[in-house]
């Protein structure tokens, strides 16, 4: 058989008007995958997809359904009629051709009953569908098709109810940003910022008040502005809930944990973001790559000005290690912190940064020495800060 786009182009046609919708999408793949194969249950594609293409427009326009059960024929008139194509009865030549489609959609709808062997089982011994015949329900579907995407071209569709993306209509668009006064203002009373438009027409019309979120302007606008800020504000609330996670523990623990001097640094988590470590704990790097390998964290993570992963967590690691902080609970807590912030600024998400760190100090417990190393040697091209 030669091609199928070749043979009936508006199968193809009606998919790419609507390249965007995954199950005329997936109609058309299937119908392709059945013509190029052996044309077992083709009838059934085609009737699938001239139905798919009809509520896909029915819907373009908020037309109702014919019927609890509608025939192909039924959405045929039903998706015809708000294109201007109704059939009045005789009153106008055109009825005529109307009404031969019609029958094309019933006899499509009898075929499929009659010899479509995938909606309905058949005898075994009955023969395979021949290649004249599948032309025949090829053509015949590719017709309807043909009149509704001819009749669709230059429509325009219900605007409240279309699927159609912003860039279809440019001229309405071009016709509103002319015709209105926009006001843009920030209210800030609410529990979260809130972006208010304000848009009018003319000097005496009355204003529409437009109130969204930040995160929903972003969203649907610049989904990439919308990531960069995710991250941000990932690290920004880490930072926030973290910070008081130390304090948390060292109060559960403070009547037995009080630090005595010269016991570990009273300060907060610190954290190392730096390109190269070669401290007390540069033994365990192997271990180190093993350990995020198994927690399907890639080791090799880069960030700015050369920041490695590996590197980063050790140097912190060095940093937050005090005498006795395998047995300080509040110290382990802040180590973790630490730990978390690391992955978190260098890309890894938040809740997974949480999960990782703590049994990556778990693990450093067992692995780790008791005593932060006694004369470390600092780290080189530091990036980081303590936070």
């Amino acid at each position: 058989m030669p091609d199928l786009d070749a043979l009936a182009p508006n199968y193809h046609r009606a998919q790419q008007r609507w390249a965007d919708a995954p199950t005329l999408a997936r109609c058309y793949e299937s119908l392709n995958a059945c013509f190029n194969g052996n044309a077992h249950g083709l009838v059934e594609h085609v009737k699938s997809f001239i139905e798919s293409a009809c509520l896909t427009i029915m819907g373009e326009f908020r037309a109702p359904m014919p019927s609890a059960q509608p025939s192909t024929t039924d959405l045929l008139v039903a998706a015809l009629d708000p294109l201007g194509l109704k059939n009045t009865r005789g009153a106008i030549k055109l009825d005529k051709v109307l009404s031969g489609f019609n029958r094309l959609a019933d006899a499509i709808g009898d075929m499929r009953n009659e010899t479509g062997p995938v909606a309905h089982g058949k005898d075994g011994f009955l023969d395979a569908i021949a290649a004249d015949h599948a032309r025949a329900f090829l053509h015949a579907g590719d017709a309807i098709l043909g009149i509704l995407l001819n009749a669709f071209e230059g429509k325009q569709p219900d605007l409240i109810a279309t699927r159609e993306p912003y860039e279809s209509f440019p001229h309405l668009n071009e016709r509103i940003d002319r015709a209105v006064a926009v006001e843009a203002r920030i209210d800030e009373d609410a529990d979260r910022p809130i972006v208010v438009f304000s848009v009018a027409t003319g000097p005496r019309g009355e204003a529409i008040e437009l109130r969204v979120e930040p995160s929903r302007l972003l969203y649907g606008i610049d989904r990439e502005a919308y990531v960069e800020v995710l991250k941000t504000a990932e690290l920004a609330v880490a930072e926030d809930e973290e910070g008081e996670e130390p304090e948390a523990e060292a109060s559960a623990g403070e009547a037995d944990e009080a630090p005595a001097p010269g016991i570990g640094p009273a300060e907060g988590p610190v954290t190392e973001l730096v390109a190269e470590y070669r401290g007390g704990l540069a033994a365990l790097r192997g271990g180190v790559e093993a350990f995020l390998q198994a927690e399907g964290v890639d080791p090799a993570i880069a960030g700015a000005d050369g920041v490695l992963l590996i590197d980063s967590l050790l140097a912190t690691a060095e940093q937050n290690m005090g005498l006795d902080w395998k047995q300080r609970e509040a110290m382990r807590a802040k180590l973790k912190v630490a730990c978390k912030r690391v992955l978190v600024r260098l890309g890894c998400a938040a809740e997974k940064a949480d999960a990782v760190a703590d049994r990556f100090v778990s693990w450093l417990r067992v692995q780790a020495p008791d005593a932060p190393p006694a004369a470390p040697v600092p780290a080189v091209l530091e990036q980081g800060a303590q936070a």
